[in-house]
């Protein structure tokens, strides 16, 4: 019997996550009366379970910046105050909102609800330069949020032919579908934890999605969830792994070094392709500019995916190029030479929030890879310095099961803000949204439009 995709969400609390924006304080003037209760739907405030006739003191992690305790207290007892540990996590692009907001999609599997509102950003550099098209939110009873069922968010990773000319040598379709146009990255911080790595590839499978695993990482347990991966490899280490892995992928990704004969990697791709015509092969590149060797080597249905990659902060080309403008780019010069329906274009790094998703999309990728995002969703505070004989979130200790269902409850929130997304602009397959540019907004764009011809000199080089 037909079901529709969903997504089934289980609330998972982390001790090292329960870190709140705001510190509520109890003043000893606290006259005890529970008025703080009946004006709290969060359970901030609670009676002292020993004795009833005191009150506890306030949980502030829960707490949403309503100010509806502090307002209506008759004495005047309760304060609100920065939380110095919240302020200190995460650093200028992943912000302590930004990671305390991952925290609770992964907590509940909902959109976070914030009491005191949001106020910004709508306006700044990289994801926050683009505004999306919110046009058809306006007229619910047409599309709108009541019909966001009927949205289709899975994609096609892999090669489907554009056209046919010969049906007699009609090469077969190589494309995988997945269900969510998010890719999972196994072991983004490189610490070669079994636990999260194994949560991670179990969380691609149920989702219907991949994950991303470095040959050398992979081990026993992920065999049977081998369908679910993507085996990485140097491309100079390729055939030095294990030949019995190898048969059993279904997709390889090669990393490029900054400099390869074109005659090498040919030599690679043609010879996985005569081992396992059905597999599909994908390239990691940091940056958009491609060599004519590899357009003919895409031309020719040598390779399947491209794998444009940033690092966390989105900078591609050491720093020179955020993601979106470096896959706009790609994406404009694959559609040049006629060849971009026939290949599938992916995206990762600084995906930090739910709506990067569909912005990297309407860039020109097909869908995104999302990788420090999960580790911040198992409690990663993103320290300056990576600490992992002493992480604060404990993630080489992580119960899988747990880890697990965060990625899950992540990617269900992420899923829902994606169908408000589509249905506000009237959108019902999120593969429509590949490139579409005329539905969002460039703020640098806009700029130089409406004030170039005044600040000339400084857009005579952009």
């Amino acid at each position: 019997m037909y079901e529709r995709y969903r997504i089934e969400t289980s609330p998972i609390k982390l001790a090292s996550t329960q870190i709140g924006k705001f510190d509520i304080i109890r003043k000893d003037n606290c006259l005890n009366c529970g008025q703080c209760i009946s004006h709290c739907i969060y359970d901030v405030h609670r009676r002292d379970e020993k004795d009833h006739r005191k009150m506890a003191e306030p949980v502030s992690h829960l707490c949403k910046n309503c100010f509806s305790c502090v307002q209506n207290c008759p004495g005047q007892a309760l304060e609100m105050v920065r939380n110095e540990e919240f302020e200190s996590l995460g650093d200028a692009y992943w912000t302590p909102p930004i990671i305390h907001t991952i925290w609770k999609e992964a907590e509940e599997g909902k959109i976070p609800i914030y009491g005191a509102g949001y106020r910004g950003r709508f306006k700044g550099s990289g994801f926050d330069a683009i505004w999306t098209d919110m046009s058809e939110i306006v007229r619910p009873t047409r599309d709108g949020i009541h019909s966001r069922e009927y949205i289709a968010t899975a994609v096609d990773v892999g090669r489907k032919p554009s056209w046919i000319i010969d049906f007699e040598n009609l090469d077969l379709p190589r494309f995988h579908e997945i269900q969510i146009p998010m890719l999972f990255e196994a072991d983004p911080l490189g610490i070669r934890a079994k636990n999260i790595i194994l949560a991670v590839v179990r969380a691609a499978h149920e989702l219907g999605t991949l994950a991303y695993v470095d040959f050398e990482n992979s081990f026993d347990e992920l065999e049977p969830y081998i369908k679910s991966v993507v085996l990485r490899s140097p491309l100079d280490r390729i055939f030095q792994t294990d030949p019995a892995l190898l048969r059993k992928a279904s997709f390889v990704e090669l990393t490029l070094p900054e400099s390869h004969p074109a005659d090498e990697l040919e030599g690679v791709l043609t010879r996985l392709k005569s081992h396992n015509p059905a597999l599909l092969v994908s390239l990691g590149l940091s940056s958009h500019l491609f060599t004519e060797e590899l357009f003919r080597l895409v031309e020719e249905s040598l390779v399947d995916v491209l794998n444009l990659s940033a690092d966390h902060h989105g900078q591609c080309s050491g720093g020179e190029m955020f993601i979106t403008d470096s896959a706009r780019k790609l994406h404009l010069n694959l559609v040049k030479r006629h060849i971009r329906d026939g290949i599938t274009l992916l995206g990762k790094g600084g995906i930090a929030a739910a709506e990067h998703v569909p912005k990297l999309i309407i860039c020109g990728t097909d869908a995104a890879v999302l990788d420090y995002s999960l580790m911040v969703a198992l409690g990663c505070r993103m320290c300056e310095e990576c600490r992992i004989k002493d992480c604060p979130a404990g993630l080489p200790g992580l119960d899988s099961e747990a880890a697990e269902q965060r990625i899950i409850n992540l990617a269900c929130a992420w899923r829902d803000q994606l169908l408000e997304i589509l249905s506000a602009m009237g959108i019902r397959d999120v593969r429509r949204l590949r490139g579409e540019v005329g539905r969002a907004m460039f703020y640098e764009e806009i700029e130089r439009e409406s004030f170039g011809f005044i600040f000339e000199e400084r857009y005579l080089f952009k």
